[in-house]
């Protein structure tokens, strides 16, 4: 019998192993292409239930589009929503995203007060107390949960740099989740109207 022409027996061996290791491969890339994938659906779903919430505190503390419709204390209940929602979720969120969300929240509200107080809110109740036309009438404790007396005036320049934070926090969620999509897919009406408020000015406090 002929010696095996060992050439032959590694080009069969390799033929063979060549589709094993396609499908190997194959599977490990299937199964690291779906964990991407859920992730990236994951972090929409929060993405969605944000969204809404942040667009709320910004155009209330931005005195834009339905801010007239919170009352301060609709508007601390938000950050607990927010913070309940977001926390829990920020190890799927890259450190961009939760850095951005610290900040937007940092600055919207001055916490760190009276033991067992919640956090105040980052103006002034002078304007929305005079603008308060819903059930119930306007609160004395609603005075409390601004962080800004009624005689300090909001200037435009701390409105563009909340507006400014706001964005960041957008843009971070929204490189995280990659969103190639239709807008109505990750946004609400709510959303479209007050992005398209207008522009902002100084909010003279009391004479």
């Amino acid at each position: 019998m002929s010696e095996p022409n060992w050439t032959d027996v590694v080009t069969a061996i390799s033929s063979a192993a060549v589709p094993v290791l396609v499908v190997v491969l194959g599977i490990y890339l299937g199964r690291g292409q779906s964990r991407n994938e859920e992730l990236v659906r994951v972090r929409l779903e929060y993405y969605k239930q944000l969204a809404p919430d942040l667009n709320r505190l910004m155009s209330y503390l931005t005195f834009i589009g339905t801010w007239r419709d919170d009352s301060p204390g609709d508007i601390i209940r938000l950050k607990r929503t927010l913070d309940s929602t977001f926390f829990p979720a920020a190890p799927l969120f890259s450190s961009d995203v939760e850095g951005a969300y610290k900040e937007f929240i940092e600055t919207a509200f001055v916490s760190f007060g009276a033991w067992g107080k919640d956090a105040r809110i980052n103006s002034s109740a002078y304007r929305r107390r005079q603008s308060w036309k819903s059930t119930p009438a306007w609160s004395d404790e609603w005075d409390t949960m601004f962080a800004l007396r009624d005689e300090e005036d909001i200037s435009r320049e701390s409105l563009l740099e909340f507006q400014s934070l706001y964005d960041t926090l957008l843009s971070a969620l929204v490189a995280d989740i990659n969103i190639a999509r239709a807008r109505p897919q990750y946004t609400t009406n709510r959303v479209a109207i007050n992005a398209s408020a207008g522009r902002l000015v100084d909010i003279p406090g009391k004479d």
